[in-house]
């Protein structure tokens, strides 16, 4: 997977899962369940090609691009704003 392809995925996996627009880099990080202050920070690194994607990090992106739904549900990884 590439940066890019990630960076699609946030936009599909947004729609799919009823958002009505794409995840935010931190969103996609929460559902991944990385670490961290900011998990945005390290989906922006694997966007921009500073941090390799693993092929266990692809696998599991390419299980929610099938259909499956987030580990914890979407309102656990949602940034409301408003």
């Amino acid at each position: 997977m590439t940066g890019d392809e990630m960076r699609e995925a946030r936009a599909t996996l947004g729609h799919m899962w009823g958002l009505d627009r794409q995840l935010s880099g931190s969103e996609l990080g929460r559902a991944m369940r990385l670490r961290g202050a900011d998990p945005g920070a390290s989906v922006r690194d694997f966007e921009r090609g500073r941090t390799d994607i693993s092929g266990p990090m692809s696998a599991l992106i390419a299980t929610w691009l099938n259909g499956a739904p987030p580990p914890d549900g979407v309102d656990s990884i949602v940034t409301r704003h408003g």
